[in-house]
Parts: C-alpha cells; structure tokens; sequence
C-alpha cells in the first residue's frame, strides 16, 4: 500500500514566483524540510537527488529563478537524507486537491 501524501506548489514569497510541486508525507502542518526525493517537478529541481552531486555541499541553494532569494539551503537530515532546511516566512505553499 502506497503512503498517502499531501501535494504542495511552493512559489517564492518576495515575488510569488512558482518554483516547484512537492509531495508532503507525514502529520506536521509545516514545512521545515524539502526532502530531494519528493519534489516531482520541474525537472530542474526534481533531479536534484539523482544528480551526479558526490555529497550535499555540492548541491545549490533552493533560490528563486525569478529574484534569486534564497528560500532553503542543502543539508543533511537526522536521517541522513538530502533535504533543504526551508528559511520560514521566504516562501508560500499552496495545497494542491
């Protein structure tokens, strides 16, 4: 059985730039953390994880392509897992039905 998950657009809050679609598992109402492996698009930012990054100080911060804010820097989880540690209040997320 597939884990259900909630599925957000996250746009840039300085100018409200669409940056990516993210796929949230878990209860927390929040998103502290943008784990690589859930962003399904663009392209640009869903390959991130399989990209030929040999460790996460290579990979870029998660900027706007519009105004260049940066709105999460790469790092690891307690996991282990690549994510980006979201900066609150620099971006929005929109429930997607």
């Amino acid at each position: 059985m597939a884990q259900k998950h909630k599925t957000y657009k996250i746009s840039c809050g300085k100018c409200n730039e669409y940056l990516l679609t993210y796929h949230k598992f878990g209860a927390g109402k929040g998103i502290l953390r943008l784990y690589l492996a859930h962003i399904v698009s663009p392209p640009l930012f869903a390959n991130l994880h399989t990209a030929d990054y040999s460790s996460i100080k290579e990979v870029p911060n998660l900027k706007c392509t519009n105004c260049q804010e940066v709105l999460g820097t790469p790092t690891l989880s307690k996991s282990q897992r690549w994510v980006f540690r979201m900066r609150q209040g620099y971006f929005h997320r929109k429930l997607v039905k």
